[in-house]
């Protein structure tokens, strides 16, 4: 199951594209990269709220109509349809009523879908209420991964080449070894550089402490690399110090990582909030799109003691 999962999640066939019609060209320029990846047929979607549609009587029996407002979405969608089609991607643009995160995760089963790419415009402050809900909500919820495009991300690493390197953050003892799995089967598939990065808080250590901390924490990045020598890139295994959303930030800039990887933490866990918090932070200022795993795609293999 794992190796089965590994080959749809890194070489997707279907994957869904959630636009709320704002994100301009650069949520095209990515959906169009990532499915030509792979081959992958696009499903462009668009959630409409009820309130937009009017149920009017015929015959004795109700039937919904769309309201011009939601018309004037359906035009707008199937422009952006269009943008794909010319480059040659076979996408389907779909309307769709109700709560967007309902509605998205219901067509995810329906159309077997094997990833989402939602766009993020600004995810901090007032605004992460509105849009963030439903990025955090996706991100939390759907049974695929989910890539979030966010406000700072390059049309570079949208610009028809493989991608040359991965980071994959890893925070124990959430993750497992088979996110590790699926994250090294999507850069061998694209001949790219997979980083393993775990960040430490580390004020309170002596410099002696903190070298025992970091090479018990490169050993147990090393162990989760299932098949070291079957690589055709060997991994490269990273410790951070300090604020990990500026550590994880400063390494995605400094190497020009292509994606970064995260396992989303369970929302019953009281570092949920914190972990939480890191990714949304690299998302606001991250320059290359963010992936996320939710907890229940993430295999049960416990780990060693803290």
């Amino acid at each position: 199951m794992t190796q089965q999962l590994s080959i749809r999640w890194s070489k997707p066939k279907t994957i869904l594209v959630a636009t709320n019609l704002l994100e301009g060209h650069r949520l095209i320029l990515h959906a169009v990269y990532q499915a030509e990846l792979s081959d992958a047929r696009v499903l462009l979607v668009h959630v409409v709220p009820p309130f937009y549609w009017k149920t009017q009587s015929h015959d004795g029996r109700p039937s919904t109509h769309p309201t011009p407002f939601a018309r004037g979405v359906t035009l707008k969608l199937e422009e952006m349809a269009n943008e794909l089609r010319r480059d040659g991607v076979n996408c389907v643009s779909i309307l769709l009523k109700g709560l967007p995160q309902q509605q998205i995760a219901e067509l995810v089963k329906s159309w077997d879908v094997d990833r989402v790419i939602v766009g993020a415009r600004n995810i901090n402050g007032v605004a992460r209420f509105a849009e963030g809900s439903v990025v955090e909500d996706l991100m939390a919820s759907v049974e695929v991964p989910v890539c979030v495009i966010g406000r700072r991300a390059r049309p570079g690493a949208a610009c028809g080449t493989q991608p040359g390197r991965v980071l994959l953050v890893a925070s124990f003892p959430l993750d497992s070894a088979f996110l590790v799995d699926i994250a090294g089967a999507l850069a061998e598939s694209n001949y790219s550089q997979l980083t393993l990065m775990h960040v430490r808080w580390t004020e309170v250590m002596t410099g002696g402490q903190r070298g025992l901390a970091e090479t018990r924490v490169e050993r147990r990045l090393c162990a989760l690399v299932s098949n070291p020598s079957a690589l055709k890139l060997r991994h490269i295994f990273l410790v951070g110090e300090g604020d990990p959303a500026k550590s994880i930030l400063r390494e995605a800039g400094t190497m020009s990582q292509d994606l970064i990887i995260f396992g989303y933490p369970s929302p019953s866990l009281v570092s949920c909030f914190l972990d939480a918090g890191v990714i949304h932070r690299v998302i606001a200022e991250s320059e290359c799109p963010v992936m996320t795993f939710k907890p229940a795609l993430q295999a049960t293999t416990e780990y060693w003691a803290a």
